[in-house]
């Protein structure tokens, strides 16, 4: 029997699900399998969606599943998308609207796995909320069949559509057969009066794919708000694929000669998140980016009129203030929160995705996720955090060997802070007037090494940080400037950027801006070897430990793999986009 549900087309009988894996057959007909639920729901901003022209700053509940029709490369979700059963309590379409009522929020909307592989469940959702007043969205790859899109244009009122690109080149590395089924669906749904907005993922040499997909959307209409997503390899992509923001940005100028209104995504710092006024350019909206997949307004975006008459396309009132998730809640940090999870246990030895998904389970409830949040941010509390894991993946002598290793390098740095010192640092994240928040753990690695963090005088927060003006960095004058390891910025355009904004401080003048290499600052265990990194830059050559060697230990030990083997991604749990796991990781934890 074939699914009618998207254009794959799966034949699903009594031994098999689709490339879903969720769907079954009872025999009569095709239905969702019984195990397939909602397995969390959270309450987030419109904008983490990302929506950007939609009811801005109101409050939606986040909900999602497991599998999907796709299999990308580098998917920020894949543990998600490519899971079947993850065997743990899930919430009900009925549950999902109730706590949608309770939390007041003004609708529900789907994330991180693709609908289409619950679309049953989906349905059944989008009837029971609308029966009750609330609004109803999804971010898809929107690959449904006609059959499906008839249906869904009248349970929906907003789609943030993906679009892969243009060609059916780039639809088959997904798995799928063209790209024509997605663009067929984005006109039919406009038709239909759902709102839409397309997100187009933008990796390095497909500059005219993404193009050629700008024409053909502004063919449907100009005025559907593009979203650039730059890509960032979390998964088995290698380094090289990621564009730089200033690439993006000129891509962005590019795109604008089709599109009314085109932002960028994954860019901290970036002026491509605000909305201008495609006829005179004044800015409609100003928003700062709210990671890692988000953004937020600075203000609340109540008037759609500019000046000149020109009225910007936005469906649905505006809320009187943002709504701030809290923690890891909501958007794409719950996979980023299970991202450090993992990253974790596979330096524990724990290879086992059931086994990982097992201790996931075990930590996912909202109050052990901010246990988690707070513990992470700093050094001495992350070893709390490595226990915890260990204790729940019964691991303890694994989780113990990894703290042993943290700890002795810990106190090698401490004793060198201890000498005192007076060396402003501040730390950015992709641009030089994005901030990293006051709290956060790089910051608080500065701290440890001895340097003193501008950024601990902030006020304001963001996720991770904020925007700020060139002037707090010239007051501050800091000697030292660490980009991010997690989102950075090549250092030609950096400096490039700090001679356009008047940035002065010595630490530009001295070219003492250095980019932390990735994931060695936050989000797993190899922040030990960023706290070494920048140990020896706040104090240069007083250092008596060789942070190769270290590496290298770090890397063999817990890797089973050189560090110069290791070719780098953005990833938390992988040391390397390619040829790994190795099957030589450590015996001692078979």
């Amino acid at each position: 029997m074939q699914c009618k549900v998207c254009e794959m087309g799966c034949e699903i009988n009594e031994h098999s699900t689709g490339r879903c894996g969720t769907y079954v057959n009872d025999g009569c007909t095709i239905i969702q399998s019984p195990e397939i639920g909602y397995m969390g729901a959270y309450p987030i901003s419109i904008e983490t969606v990302p929506m950007l022209h939609f009811h801005p700053s109101s409050k939606f509940l986040q909900v999602f599943s497991t599998g999907c029709n796709f299999e990308c490369t580098g998917c920020v979700a894949r543990m998600l998308a490519s899971s079947r059963s993850l065997g743990w309590p899930t919430f009900s379409p009925a549950q999902v609207v109730a706590k949608a009522l309770q939390q007041k929020c003004k609708g529900v909307v789907s994330m991180l796995n693709e609908p289409a592989a619950n679309y049953y469940i989906f349905r059944e959702l989008a009837m029971q909320a609308k029966d009750k007043g609330l609004l109803v969205g999804c971010s898809t790859n929107c690959y449904f069949t006609d059959e499906t899109v008839e249906e869904l244009g009248d349970l929906v009122d907003f789609v943030n559509a993906g679009v892969k690109g243009h060609s059916d080149q780039i639809y088959r590395t997904c798995g799928a057969r063209s790209s024509t089924p997605v663009f067929r669906n984005i006109a039919r749904l406009l038709e239909m009066g759902v709102h839409v907005e397309t997100s187009a993922v933008y990796s390095r040499g497909n500059e005219d794919d993404v193009l050629e997909a700008a024409k053909t959307l502004s063919s449907i209409s100009r005025e559907i708000p593009l979203q650039l997503m730059r890509f960032i390899p979390f998964g088995d992509a290698p380094l090289e694929l990621e564009p730089s923001i200033g690439e993006s940005e000129r891509l962005c100028r590019a795109l604008h000669e089709h599109m009314d209104h085109v932002y960028l995504f994954n860019s901290p710092g970036t002026e491509f998140l605000h909305t201008r006024c495609p006829q005179c350019g004044k800015m409609l909206a100003e928003r700062e980016f709210y990671g890692p997949m988000g953004s937020r307004l600075i203000r609340p975006w109540t008037d759609y009129v500019c000046n000149c008459g020109y009225s910007a396309p936005v469906t649905g009132t505006a809320a009187s203030e943002n709504f701030a998730e809290a923690g890891f809640m909501g958007g794409y940090r719950i996979s980023r929160a299970f991202g450090m999870v993992h990253a974790t246990l596979i330096c524990m030895g724990i290879l086992d995705e059931r086994k990982m998904l097992e201790v996931w389970r075990a930590v996912s409830d909202s109050e052990t996720l901010m246990k988690i949040h707070h513990l992470i941010q700093q050094p001495c509390s992350y070893l709390e955090f490595l226990r915890m894991i260990a204790e729940k993946a019964g691991a303890q002598p694994q989780g113990e060997e990894l703290a042993s290793f943290i700890r002795e390098r810990m106190e090698l740095v401490h004793s060198l802070a201890a000498e005192g010192s007076d060396h402003p640092v501040y730390y950015c994240m992709g641009s030089p007037l994005f901030a990293l928040n006051a709290g956060r753990m790089e910051n608080n690695l500065v701290a440890f090494a001895g340097g003193r963090s501008i950024n601990k005088t902030l006020q304001r927060e963001g996720k991770p940080g904020l925007n700020v003006l060139p002037a707090f960095i010239n007051e501050h004058n800091p000697k030292t400037i660490f980009i991010s390891g997690f989102l950075s910025r090549p250092l030609d355009e950096f400096y490039a950027q700090c001679e356009l904004h008047g940035i002065k401080a010595d630490a530009v003048n001295e070219q003492r801006i250095y980019a932390v290499p990735p994931s060695w600052d936050f989000g797993n265990p190899r922040w030990i070897l960023g706290l070494l990194y920048i140990a020896d830059k706040i104090h240069p050559g007083k250092i008596e430990f060789d942070i190769e060697k270290d590496a290298d230990e770090f890397y063999r030990r817990f890797y089973g793999m050189s560090f110069d083997d290791a070719s780098p991604n953005r990833s938390f749990h992988r040391p390397s986009s390619s040829g790994w796991p190795v099957q030589t990781m450590r015996c001692t934890h078979a």
